[in-house]
């Protein structure tokens, strides 16, 4: 990882491979394998941003995470 910010539930996770544009390759493979998580996202090229909304449950965030760290730990 090249980067990691967060701002209260907000998360930005740069992600360091080659290309850093809005079109990397990265960004299909991050959204599928979201999506099969029951979780909708949109990755910017090789940047995942993590945008819950405000009336999110606790354990839905929790699930959110876990899905994060199960997808670094795939990189």
């Amino acid at each position: 990882m090249r980067s990691v910010k967060t701002l209260g539930t907000l998360i930005s996770i740069e992600i360091a491979e080659g290309d850093t544009s809005y079109l990397n390759s990265l960004r299909e493979n991050v959204k599928d394998f979201f999506l099969e998580h029951g979780i909708l996202i949109r990755p910017l090229g090789n940047v995942i941003y993590i945008l819950p909304p405000y009336i999110i449950k606790k354990t839905e965030l929790k699930k959110v995470y876990k899905v994060i760290l199960s997808f670094l730990n795939t990189l």
